[in-house]
């Protein structure tokens, strides 16, 4: 026993063997960090319709000017928070290592190279999020990465995919405007929709041509895409701090996409009513294309919409199903009968 610190010779050498392991663990968090810097942020990676190859850093910085994938920028701060409200938890648990961790981060090198070289910034962004799952496993063990596995996930829709947009971006105007037009004839106000576009019918009794009422044309940004990858990261964290049940934040999570159609559906028929009683130019905007300031500060209807659904939705489950899903804990008490002497 060492007579200054009052220990055993094997508890010092285990003390000295975890200093050694912590100091290794630093290095190859250290080594992992550089990787990841020299990956994303110096390293030219692929140019998509350019001319010259971009980092996948410059690639982000672009994109998150569009304001269909602004909220990307918010994201490293989201899951920042989310590491941070975790942390009292990572530190009980203990740390290990898992080999699965080495495997992905080898997946994750060989992928980033196969997108350098088929020119595809989306096989980059799937490498990162591998080389940073293996990264946490190889350092501190499955205990500790499964408990951030919520963040690592929503460090998902920070990457841009627009693909989506294009690929199901029409689609989603088309229906946008077959639902809005159905609904505006349910309600007894005759519509007429000609491809992407919404207009009021014409009156002869009134002398009404078509389109005199209101005439809305369906673009891009009003097909609901827009706001649809926002809300989608609204809606994760919504379903995560508000259930505590999985089964429940994948049901509340899925009906993201049927909220977002209706909430966007609202906002239309919110411009179309506004156009019929305030006029179209007030509402909606002018022939030039100019969206006037209440077509602008309409957006907020969709998220405001979209919030109150979610809510609805969770008291279902909590009315439901018994609660939002918190264990509760249960108090047993004993009955002691002391013996009569």
């Amino acid at each position: 026993m060492n007579v200054l610190t009052g220990l055993s010779w094997p508890q010092l050498r285990l003390k000295a063997d975890m200093h050694r392991l912590r100091r290794s663990s630093w290095l190859v968090l250290a080594l992992l960090v550089a990787s990841g810097l020299l990956l994303v942020a110096i390293q030219p990676y692929a140019a998509g319709y350019g001319h010259f190859r971009r980092t996948i850093l410059s690639e982000l910085l672009m994109q998150w000017k569009d304001p269909t994938w602004q909220h990307g920028a918010l994201l490293p701060f989201i899951v920042g928070f989310l590491l941070w409200r975790r942390r009292s938890q990572v530190s009980q648990l203990p740390e290990a290592s898992s080999r699965w961790g080495f495997l992905f981060i080898v997946l994750a090198l060989l992928l980033y190279f196969a997108g350098f070289r088929a020119n595809s910034f989306y096989c980059g962004y799937l490498a990162v999020m591998l080389l940073l799952a293996g990264g946490s496993l190889w350092l501190e063990g499955a205990p500790r990465s499964r408990v951030r596995l919520f963040a690592w996930l929503m460090l998902g829709f920070m990457w841009p995919l627009p693909f989506l947009e294009e690929g199901i971006g029409y689609q989603m105007r088309l229906l946008m405007v077959k639902t809005t037009g159905f609904v505006l004839n349910a309600m007894g106000v005759d519509s007429l929709v000609s491809g992407t576009a919404l207009q009021s019918m014409p009156s002869i009794e009134f002398g009404r041509n078509a389109g005199d009422l209101f005439s809305v044309g369906i673009a891009a940004p009003c097909s609901g895409m827009r706001s649809l990858f926002a809300l989608l990261v609204v809606g994760a964290l919504f379903s995560y701090f508000r259930q505590r049940v999985m089964w429940r934040r994948l049901a509340l999570f899925s009906l993201i996409l049927p909220i977002a159609i209706v909430a966007n559906m609202v906002r239309i028929l919110v411009l179309i009513f506004s156009a019929m009683a305030f006029g179209q130019h007030w509402a909606i905007g002018d022939a030039d294309k100019e969206v006037s300031v209440f077509h602008e500060f309409t957006g907020i209807v969709v998220f405001l919409v979209a919030l109150l659904l979610l809510q609805f939705a969770s008291w279902l489950f909590d009315h439901f199903g018994g609660g939002p899903g918190f264990k509760h804990s249960r108090t047993v008490s004993r009955q002691v009968v002391a013996p009569v002497s």
